[in-house]
C-alpha cells in the first residue's frame, strides 16, 4: 500500500477506474488465506474419510485399528455428533418454495458425518485427528466401512420415474419440490392458438466451482468462555455464524466467533457451513486443541457443492405480428443427495424472474421438479438461475427467428420493452423501474460492427476457418432486500475502518467502498481499511451474492457517512461555540459561514479524540465521529445489456475459439469501471467454459468420471478473446419507483 500513497485521490473518486487497493498485497503473496492462518497455540491436523459408495446402508464403521496408528489423537463418527446434539445443515428456502401440493420443500437432514446410510461418493463418514496431516491420511487406510450396497440414481429424470428406488426415507418420489408459477391450462391454450411457436430442449451441464482457494478451516474451543472459534472462507459472516450457532450447535450467536481472511474465489460455493467445519469444531472441543483441516483439490471435486445440472424444455409463442404471446418452461433439476442453503431456488423462482428479461412477454408458466440423486449436492453457482433464465429465452428467440425466416435482431426489437412503458410489470410479477433497451441494443450493434460481419467471414474463410456469431440481450434481477450494516470507525492509528456485512472474495470491496465514502466525506482513499471478516464486529449482514455488494454495502456505508457528518456538525459547533444547525459540511470541511471557523474532518477527529482523552468532551455530545447503522437494503435492481460474440471454428478439428466479444451494459452509474470490466470479462470466460468445455460426469455407479483437471477441462489464459470491448450505457434506477414495487418482488 505504500506505493499508493503518492497517488492523488480526490473526492471525485466515483466513476474513476482506480486500481484495486487489494492487489499489491495479493500480488506479492502477502495475503492471508485460511490455510495461511496460524493460531497462537499448537494445533492438530485432520483428514476426512469419505464414502467410496454412492448409495449404501452402513452396517459398521470400524475405526479401532485406525486409532492404533502413529500420531492419531481421535477419530470422530456420527456418534460424536449425536453426543453434542449437533443439528443438520439447514436449507434456508425450505418455506419459500411451496409445491403444487401446498407443502414446502422436502428437506432430508444433512448431517456432518454419515449416519445409517451414505448417499453419494465423497460424503464425510469419519473425521480423523492426528498430530500431522500425513499420519491422519495414513490412518484412513485402516478404517473399515462395512455396507450393504444399494441401487444408484445419478440422473434427475431417472429419479422421478414410477419405478425409481427411494433415496431418502419418507420421500418415495425423490422429489424435493414440484413447484409451479402461472396457470398451465391458460398458457397451453395461448400457445396452441398462437400463430407461431417454437420449442427447445436443453441440458444445463453440471459444473465444478473450482475456486482458486480450496476450502479450509481452523477450529478452536475455549472451555472457560464456552465459546467456539472458527476461521474459514465464507461469503458473509453474519449469516454464516448465525446458522452455525443457532441452527446447528443450538447455542447463542455470541458463542460462535467466526473469522474470514482473504478468500480466493467462491462463486456461491463458500456461502454455506460445510460438514468439515462442524466436525472440526466438535473435534476441537473434544480434544481440547485447535484443529486444522484443509481440503485437497482432488477431494474438492467431491466435497464442494456443484453448480447447475438441469434438463429444460421450453416453448415460446408469437402472434401474427411476431409479438410474444406466452411461454412455458418445464425444468427437471438435480439437487444432488441433499439440499444446499438455497435449495432449488436457482432452478425455479430465479429462472422465472430472469427468463422474462427485457421483453414484453405477457404470460408465463414455469414448472420445476427438483429431485434427489446419489450425487454431490448442488449449490449456488455464479448467477444461481439467472444465466439459465436468460439462456433459455435467447435460445428460443434465435430458434424462432430461424423457423420464421426472420431477422433475429428485428425480432428482439419488436419485443423489447419500450422506455415509454416504465414502470413495467413483467410476467414474473416484478416491476422494472427504468431502462432504454432499444438504445442499448443499437449501441451494441454499432460497437460490434454488426453490419460488416460478412467481411470477417471472408477473412476467416481465407484461413480455412468457419465463422459464427450470436447476440444476446439479458436482464438480471438482483437479489432481494436483506438486512445490512454499515459502520465507519475512526481508529486511534489515524486510519478509518469501514465495516460491512458483505464479504470480498475477489470483487475489490475495499476499493469501491473507499471510493463511495471518500466521495461523501472528502477523505483520501488511502486512509481507509475494510473489516468484514469478524462476526463479533457485525450487527447485520446479508453477505455477498446476487450481484448486490455495491448496492447493499455501499448504500449502508453512504448512510453511515451521513451519521458521521451529523456527529461532526455537533462536535464542530461545540468547538466553534455555535449552533449545530449553522454548521455546514463541504469538501471534507466543517465550517461556519461568514466566519474564520473551519476545520477538516480529520483535524476535527484529532481534536475530539484529545478532548475525550482529557475527559473534556461533554457527555451529551457524540463521543466521536463514528457512524453505524443496520437496516434493510434497497430493493432489487435490474442491470441489463447486450453482448455479441464471434467465434472461429476449425472444420477439420472441431476446435472453437472465441475471438471477439462485445459487452454493452446498463449497470447504472459505475463506481469503478475497471472493477466492473474485470467482473464482466471473468463472467464471459466462465460462461465459455460451461458452453464449450466443462461437464461433470458420473457413471452408473455414482462414481465421478471427471474428478480431476486431467478429465475436466476449464478455460485458460489463451481462451480469452483476442478482442474484448466493454462499454457502459447507463440508465440509472429510479429508486422511488423501485421502493413502491418492492412488495411485488419475489412472490413465490
Amino acid at each position: 500500500m505504500d506505493d499508493l500513497k503518492d497517488l492523488s485521490f480526490t473526492k471525485f473518486a466515483i466513476g474513476q477506474s482506480v486500481s484495486r487497493f487489494e492487489d499489491p498485497e495479493l500480488l506479492k503473496g502477502e495475503g492471508t488465506y485460511t490455510d495461511d492462518y496460524k493460531p497462537d497455540d499448537e494445533y492438530n491436523n485432520a483428514f476426512v474419510f469419505r464414502s467410496p459408495y454412492a448409495h449404501a446402508k452402513i452396517l459398521k464403521i470400524n475405526i479401532e485399528e485406525a486409532k492404533k496408528q502413529p500420531g492419531i489423537i481421535d477419530i470422530l463418527t456420527y456418534n460424536d455428533m449425536d453426543d453434542e446434539a449437533i443439528g443438520p445443515i439447514p436449507c434456508l428456502t425450505a418455506d419459500k418454495l411451496i409445491g403444487k401440493d401446498g407443502k414446502p420443500i422436502n428437506v432430508p437432514p444433512l448431517l456432518p458425518l454419515a449416519k445409517g446410510k451414505v448417499y453419494y461418493v465423497g460424503q464425510p463418514v469419519a473425521f480423523i485427528v492426528a498430530d500431522t496431516l500425513n499420519n491422519a491420511k495414513d490412518a484412513a487406510d485402516y478404517i473399515e466401512l462395512e455396507v450393504e450396497e444399494l441401487d444408484v440414481i445419478v440422473d434427475a429424470n431417472d429419479a422421478i420415474t414410477n419405478d425409481a428406488i427411494t433415496i431418502h426415507p419418507k420421500m418415495k418420489d425423490n422429489v424435493a419440490v414440484d413447484w409451479e408459477f402461472g396457470d398451465e391450462n391458460e398458457i397451453d391454450q395461448l400457445i396452441n392458438n398462437a400463430k407461431f411457436k417454437t420449442t427447445i430442449e436443453l441440458r444445463n451441464s453440471r459444473l465444478i466451482v473450482s475456486a482458486m482457494e480450496p476450502r479450509a478451516c481452523f477450529a478452536s474451543y475455549h472451555a472457560k468462555e464456552e465459546e467456539y472459534e472458527l476461521h474459514s472462507p465464507s461469503q458473509g459472516l453474519f449469516g454464516f455464524s448465525n446458522i452455525l450457532a443457532k441452527a446447528i450447535f443450538n447455542i447463542p450467536r455470541e458463542k460462535m466467533h467466526c473469522h474470514t481472511h482473504s478468500v480466493g474465489g467462491s462463486f456461491g460455493m463458500k456461502s454455506s457451513p460445510y460438514p468439515e467445519y462442524i466436525a472440526s469444531l466438535v473435534a476441537a472441543k473434544k480434544t481440547g486443541k485447535s484443529i486444522k483441516w484443509a481440503d485437497t483439490r482432488t477431494d474438492s471435486f467431491l466435497s464442494d457443492t456443484h453448480g447447475r445440472d438441469s434438463w429444460i424444455k421450453a416453448t415460446l409463442a408469437f402472434d401474427e405480428n411476431k409479438k410474444m404471446v406466452a411461454a412455458k418452461i418445464n425444468v427437471v433439476a438435480n439437487c444432488g443427495a441433499f439440499l444446499g442453503l438455497m435449495g432449488p431456488m436457482a432452478q425455479s423462482a430465479n429462472i422465472r424472474n430472469n427468463f422474462c428479461g427485457a421483453y414484453q412477454l405477457p404470460k408465463i408458466y414455469v414448472n420445476t421438479i427438483a429431485s434427489f440423486t446419489n450425487t454431490t449436492p448442488i449449490g449456488a453457482y455464479r448467477g444461481a438461475g439467472r444465466p439459465e433464465g436468460v439462456y433459455i429465452m435467447e435460445r428460443l428467440i434465435q430458434k424462432a427467428s430461424l423457423e420464421m425466416n426472420f431477422d433475429p435482431v428485428e425480432l428482439r426489437k419488436i419485443n423489447l420493452i419500450d422506455k415509454s412503458q416504465f414502470p413495467y410489470k413483467s410476467a414474473a410479477g416484478l416491476t422494472y423501474d427504468s431502462g432504454d433497451f432499444h438504445s442499448l441494443l443499437n449501441d451494441a450493434l454499432l460497437t460490434s460492427e454488426w453490419n460488416t460481419y460478412q467481411d470477417r467471414v471472408e477473412e476467416s474463410k481465407k484461413k480455412g476457418l468457419l465463422r459464427g456469431r450470436a447476440l444476446t440481450y439479458y436482464l438480471e434481477v438482483t437479489a432481494p432486500v436483506g438486512k445490512e450494516m454499515g459502520k465507519i470507525r475512526f481508529d486511534d492509528s489515524g486510519d478509518i475502518t469501514l465495516i460491512s456485512g458483505n464479504l470480498d472474495y475477489g470483487q475489490g470491496h475495499l476499493t469501491s467502498f473507499s471510493q463511495i465514502v471518500s466521495d461523501k466525506l472528502g477523505i483520501p482513499m488511502e486512509k481507509f481499511k475494510l473489516l468484514q471478516g469478524d462476526s463479533k464486529e457485525l450487527i447485520a449482514g446479508s453477505g455477498t451474492g446476487g450481484s448486490r455488494s455495491a448496492i447493499s454495502g455501499g448504500t449502508l456505508l453512504l448512510s453511515a457517512s451521513d451519521i458521521v457528518i451529523d456527529n461532526g456538525k455537533q462536535l464542530a459547533a461545540y468547538l466553534f461555540q455555535d449552533d449545530p444547525e449553522n454548521i455546514e459540511f463541504n469538501d471534507g470541511n466543517f465550517e461556519l459561514p461568514n466566519s474564520n471557523h473551519r476545520v477538516s474532518i480529520l483535524e476535527l477527529n484529532d481534536q475530539v479524540k484529545d478532548l475525550i482523552k482529557n475527559k473534556k468532551l461533554p457527555n451529551h455530545l457524540p463521543q466521536g465521529l463514528d457512524g453505524a447503522l443496520a437496516e434493510d437494503t434497497p430493493p432489487s435492481s435490474f442491470p441489463n445489456g447486450c453482448h455479441v460474440s464471434e467465434v472461429e471454428i476449425n472444420p477439420k478439428t472441431g476446435e472453437v475459439k472465441l475471438i471477439k466479444h462485445i459487452a454493452v451494459n446498463d449497470f447504472g452509474n459505475l463506481i469503478n469501471p475497471l472493477l466492473v470490466e474485470g467482473q464482466v470479462l471473468g463472467g464471459i470466460i466462465q460462461a465459455q467454459g460451461q458452453i464449450l468445455m466443462e461437464n461433470l460426469c458420473y457413471d452408473e455407479y455414482g462414481q465421478l468420471l471427471s474428478g480431476s483437471y486431467m478429465d475436466y477441462t476449464m478455460p485458460k489464459a489463451a481462451d480469452i478473446p483476442k478482442q474484448f470491448v466493454f462499454k457502459s450505457h447507463p440508465v440509472p434506477c429510479k429508486r422511488d419507483v423501485a421502493k413502491l414495487a418492492y412488495q411485488e418482488h419475489f412472490q413465490l
